[in-house]
């Protein structure tokens, strides 16, 4: 996994995630904490407490590379204020602090095996060394 310098994790503390994306919220939370106690600038938000989700949301969909899109890019059929950080959690990953857009979102399909938030902050935790 790529070395990133800022985490975004927008989540919803009314709406359980879909189960085809599945994401323990409280563990994200808690994965969060130790990075930022770390150091890290490692951020939860929660959409039910933003007034507009587009920004973000557009920055997850249009920030990676082609080849790292996440599993947000192909939803079909659905207001993206019904899903982005609500029945579909997301990491929105930075390379560096001061980017303006990510460069890696989860979830993600990585050769055909979904990656999620939870399996993606234990790989950056299990890179940093904290448990």
């Amino acid at each position: 996994m790529p070395k990133f310098e800022k985490l975004e994790f927008y989540y919803s503390s009314k709406t359980q995630p879909d189960p085809r994306y599945p994401c323990d919220i409280q563990k994200a939370l808690a994965d969060l904490d130790k990075l930022a106690e770390r150091g890290f600038d490692a951020r939860a938000i929660d959409v039910e407490e933003l007034r507009d989700v587009f920004r973000a949301y557009h920055k997850a969909v249009s920030g990676p590379d082609p080849e790292e899109k996440s599993v947000l890019n192909d939803v079909k059929g659905a207001s993206y204020s019904e899903f982005f950080g609500r029945t579909i959690p997301a990491l929105l990953c930075y390379s560096k602090a001061n980017d303006r857009a990510p460069s890696r979102v989860f979830p993600r399909i990585d050769k055909e095996k979904l990656i999620t938030v939870n399996d993606a902050l234990e790989a950056i935790l299990g890179e940093t060394g904290v448990v």
